[in-house]
């Protein structure tokens, strides 16, 4: 990093000449050489590397369902793509929709909110929904915020697939209602 000579820095590098001169103990040797502290310091720091995305979303669409894999982290700033994203799909009415969190490294309030009306907008438009993958940390988000209906859990995006298709055939024979997960969040115990 550039040392930089603006008038701040240079009043503060006199203050810190000034206060160096004074310095007569241990653990500073007298006549502290503040400019070759300096240059150390600016030589180590480097620009800061830049910010991985907070979230990336991959769709892959196939016969069966749609799968959309989340990594990185699902909150308000990655709100907005995610709704646009999973309306979008909705919208085209896929065979079923699959929410993968594998990646998810942190799940807000809001980001589970977001999951929950993306699978309120999918019941309504007749589209199957199910999220796979969720990490403890989206886990405990989504049971501290204890929202109703529970959110159709999975461990993976083929158990959601298989789930999703008997889904089909149930409401093909004429089901009305789904039946439930197969894994739904086991009870805490303390």
């Amino acid at each position: 990093m550039v040392r930089p000579d603006d008038e701040q820095h240079r009043a503060l590098v006199a203050a810190l000449r000034e206060w160096a001169d004074r310095v007569d103990s241990v653990p500073y040797p007298a006549k502290l050489d503040i400019d070759a502290l300096l240059d150390r310091y600016y030589e180590t720091r480097h620009e800061p590397p830049e910010a991985p995305a907070a979230a990336s979303l991959v769709l892959t669409a196939t016969a069966d369902a749609t799968v959309v894999a989340v990594t990185g982290e699902v909150d308000l700033a990655c709100g907005d793509r995610l709704h646009g994203l999973l309306a979008e799909e909705i919208a085209l009415g896929p065979r079923g929709l699959v929410v993968d969190l594998t990646g998810v490294r942190h799940c807000s309030a809001r980001g589970v909110v977001f999951l929950h009306e993306a699978a309120d907008r999918a019941v309504r438009a007749g589209v199957p929904f199910a999220l796979t993958g969720c990490p403890p940390v989206v886990l405990r988000a989504i049971e501290a915020l204890r929202l109703s209906p529970p959110l159709p859990l999975h461990r993976t995006a083929a158990d959601a697939i298989e789930w999703l298709g008997i889904l089909a055939r149930l409401r093909a024979d004429g089901a009305t209602s789904p039946p439930p997960g197969p894994w739904p969040p086991p009870p805490r115990r303390t």
